[in-house]
């Protein structure tokens, strides 16, 4: 499934492309904001990553936690590598090939990951929906994004190259208003994920836990 954006970068054929002519487009290492975060992930729970690409942060997750993962992505070059990993590593991870603009979740997990998505904001909106309709109550919610301030401020060149597929903190805090916000917030960091996000760079991060 995919959506309607004449955008490239929005098809699955375009990421299939990109993950076969490289090896770990985005590198081995677990997201670094979520790294941070898995403590508030409960031992031996379950968790989804939407869009997670090669799985390299759920597996870093299955070990660090013993958490039954879930990777979601709709490119299948990626879930491809993502099901090696687990195979060689013996992690429990199972894979989804689905597009999140377009996914409905048929089951609820105790936490949610995402980073980096770039969506438009009318998919953003379904995506913080599908979030917590993923999401058991009490459950946890981990993302990162780029923020506008990223295309103004004296930051490297990475990311998307629009203020569209950026996300505002004051977004992601009304989108999960009614929820716990743990943390919510704009920060700068150095980037250092695989070739494509290595650099200085401007971003939100999201911890929250969905209301019971």
């Amino acid at each position: 499934m995919s959506s309607n954006s004449p955008r490239p970068s929005s098809q699955p054929s375009f990421w299939d492309e990109r993950y076969a002519a490289n090896d770990h487009l985005f590198g081995t290492e677990p997201n670094a904001f979520v790294a941070s975060q898995v403590h508030h992930l409960p031992p031996g729970g379950d968790v989804l990553e939407l869009a997670a690409g090669e799985g390299r942060t759920l597996a870093y997750v299955a070990e660090e936690r013993g958490a039954a993962c879930t990777a979601l992505d709709f490119s299948r070059k990626a879930l491809e590598v993502c099901e090696q990993w687990a195979h060689e590593y013996n992690l429990p991870m199972d894979t989804r090939m689905a597009d999140v603009r377009t996914w409905t979740p048929d089951r609820q997990w105790d936490a949610v990951l995402v980073t980096f998505l770039q969506l438009l904001p009318d998919e953003r909106t379904a995506l913080y929906r599908t979030i917590r309709r993923s999401l058991r109550p009490g459950g946890i919610v981990i993302g990162e994004w780029f923020r506008p301030d990223h295309l103004s401020g004296n930051y490297d060149r990475l990311g998307p190259s629009t203020e569209d597929r950026m996300v505002p903190v004051a977004e992601l805090r009304a989108a999960f208003g009614e929820d716990e916000l743990l943390r919510c917030e704009p920060v700068d960091v150095t980037l250092e994920e695989g070739p494509l996000l290595r650099g200085e760079a401007a971003v939100a991060r999201l911890v929250a836990r969905r209301a019971t």
